[in-house]
């Protein structure tokens, strides 16, 4: 790939900013729509294969193992080449594993596509959260993560349901093979997109200095406010996995099924979509961002401790539509905490930064997940996860003792 010096030949404005931001939820929500059915019947039917939690975390180990793995280069590819074009190819690469799932017949096979789907999905996410600074007005940044979260919150909402039914009506390879079009759908939507995804540079000027791959971990170290943020996340992570883990498990003890298991998911999916659209709409140009992201995962960690803690199934759904609606908050508010504390030359490889620690914490505590529950049982597993999420964001408070600086557009 020869990488392109001339100027990024996007307008300065869109025609319109709100439009082209709609467009690209619309392709995040169709995508995670497609991989929630697939990861639901991937998990699912892995867990009937084998009936063991062990495997149901090689599962999650494996696609989070790539994130954390690959991520890294996600983040350079989109601070270096047209994020727009970086988007696409992600897309069609993912649908094509998604598609090879469908012919796999053991769990090994399974999970290896896994890995290489999730591997190729890895570019996107980190492009496609730098470019919105670019896509949507300073004013409109909270409304537009919002929306963002919002069509994340959707997928993960419908996805499970139509993954539970799939499952147990057509079996697990048409999940697949839906999950595989979605992913193409996503990428046509993208090309659509005609805004500018990377800052404007007018001609003759001259481009940022060329940075080192390891620079965006250099900003993240030097930027207080980052490094808490991070460090955050990496505590509240650690074990949050296991909870994860035991969705299923705990289905089987409620006795509800697949799609019991699927409506643990959906709730809350409901919640995140409920919160990203209040706090979206409600938080505008207020920079209270931090004060949102504490409050929110705190109050994860209390709804994530007590779905452990619940003899009854339903109440368990009730807390799981709260804790999403906080982490529908927390996404928004971190977000947009990101966006504007980094300048757009270096904004993805920042973001890949934050992802890939949260990821290898998570992933560190997948790798023990299914060994952990069998030997401390299902409910303590959950009390577990929120209480060390909880602690996690109390890292958080100095950073309600500083004013948040906005970031250099070079």
């Amino acid at each position: 790939m020869i990488r392109d010096t001339r100027p990024i030949p996007y307008p300065d404005r869109v025609v319109s900013t709100r439009a082209a931001i709609r467009r690209l939820s619309a392709a995040r929500a169709i995508s995670v729509t497609g991989s929630q059915v697939a990861m639901i019947a991937l998990t699912f039917h892995i867990y009937e294969m084998t009936n063991s939690a062990v495997w149901v975390s090689a599962v999650f180990l494996a696609t989070f193992a790539a994130m954390g793995i690959l991520t890294p280069i996600g983040g350079w590819l989109g601070d270096s080449f047209d994020r727009r074009k970086v988007m696409i190819i992600s897309d069609i690469g993912a649908a094509a594993f998604f598609a090879a799932l469908v012919f796999a017949d053991e769990p090994w096979m399974l999970i290896a596509l896994a890995f290489l789907a999730t591997a190729a999905e890895m570019p996107f996410l980190p492009a496609s959260q730098a470019a919105i600074p670019n896509l949507a007005a300073d004013e409109d940044l909270a409304w537009a993560n919002g929306l963002v979260s919002q069509a994340f919150a959707l997928g993960i909402t419908v996805g499970p349901l139509i993954g539970g039914v799939l499952v147990g009506g057509v079996g697990a390879s048409t999940a697949f093979g839906i999950n595989a079009f979605s992913f193409l759908v996503s990428a046509a939507l993208v090309w659509s997109v005609k805004g500018r995804f990377q800052e404007r540079r007018a001609v003759g000027a001259e481009r940022p200095p060329k940075v080192r791959f390891t620079e965006g971990l250099r900003i993240v170290w030097q930027i207080r406010l980052l490094r808490l943020i991070v460090l955050a996340e990496v505590v509240a992570y650690s074990v949050v996995g296991w909870a994860m883990v035991a969705d299923a498990p705990l289905a089987k003890l409620f006795d509800v099924g697949a799609i019991g298991f699927a409506a643990l998911i959906s709730c809350w999916g409901v919640g995140m979509l409920i919160g990203s659209w209040g706090v979206g709409r409600w938080l505008g140009e207020r920079r209270i961002e931090a004060k949102i992201l504490l409050i929110g995962m705190l109050i994860d960690g209390v709804m994530i401790a007590f779905m452990g803690l619940s003899p009854w199934f339903v109440p368990i759904l009730i807390v799981s539509v709260i804790g999403g609606a906080a982490s529908g908050c927390v996404n928004v508010s971190r977000q947009t905490l990101l966006q504007r504390s980094v300048p757009d030359h270096l904004r993805s490889r920042v973001f890949a930064v934050a992802e890939v620690t949260a990821t290898v914490s998570f992933t560190l505590g997948l790798a023990i997940a299914g060994p952990a529950i069998v030997l401390i049982g299902v409910r303590p597993s959950y009390v577990l996860s929120g209480v060390v999420f909880a602690l996690g964001a109390l890292i958080l408070i100095p950073v309600l003792r500083r004013p948040i600086i906005q970031a250099p557009s070079s």
